[in-house]
């Protein structure tokens, strides 16, 4: 038995919450008071707490988003959901020690969100950041691992694992190629909160039961 038991109605609704990042932030975008250009600008520079160029490290860009402490709360909210949403899912997997340590890969990800939320990139980009750099790998291996654990959402698991690998890669280009760092970021949340809502509807439209694999 699991610890922490996740319902169907909360699982679901913090996948729900997880994808409304993407409603959410475009307001932030507007809100700037300076030119945002969300092709090429990271997701955090939104929660930047100070205006003007080099804010940190590696932002050669201007920078001005008023309303960085909500921007901040949607990243905590953000992880906490994504986290619940995992919790949810790995109900559905056969309680061993390889399925828990993929649970724990994949919540280093969104522990990831939420760090990045309490510490904004231009108070300590290191802190900000490495968690999230982390979680970008580790959610790979949990994700491969609930892909071989599932019987149901097993394609579909494979399916998004492999556009994050090939995401992944054109992300570690960005130090050779002048590829869209801001879009490829973006794509690359957005692949694995659609991957976790989709495996929620496809796991509560079938007969499995948590725990039953």
């Amino acid at each position: 038995m699991n610890v922490i038991y996740v319902s169907k109605k909360i699982g679901i609704v913090s996948w729900i919450v997880t994808i409304l990042y993407f409603v959410i932030e475009p307001i932030f975008i507007m809100t700037s008071l300076v030119p945002y250009n969300m092709m090429q600008q990271a997701m955090s520079d939104l929660g930047v707490t100070t205006c003007g160029k080099y804010t940190y490290a590696i932002a050669p860009h201007e920078i001005c988003s008023p309303y960085h402490f909500w921007m901040n709360v949607l990243f905590i909210i953000n992880g906490l959901s994504f986290s619940v949403g995992i919790l949810y899912l790995s109900q559905y997997l056969e309680k061993n020690l390889i399925n828990k340590l993929a649970t724990v890969c994949i919540l280093i990800f969104a522990l990831g969100n939420s760090v990045s939320g309490v510490i904004p990139a231009d108070v300590h980009l290191f802190w900000h950041s490495i968690l999230a750099q982390i979680g970008m790998m580790t959610v790979l291996i949990g994700m491969g691992i609930y892909a071989k654990s599932l019987v149901k959402g097993k394609k579909w698991t494979y399916s998004n694992l492999i556009v994050l690998i090939a995401l992944l890669i054109l992300i570690g280009l960005l130090f050779f190629l002048p590829l869209p760092a801001g879009l490829l970021q973006r794509l690359y949340y957005g692949v694995i909160f659609v991957w976790g809502m989709g495996l929620t509807i496809l796991l509560r439209s079938s007969e499995i039961k948590p725990g039953t694999q």
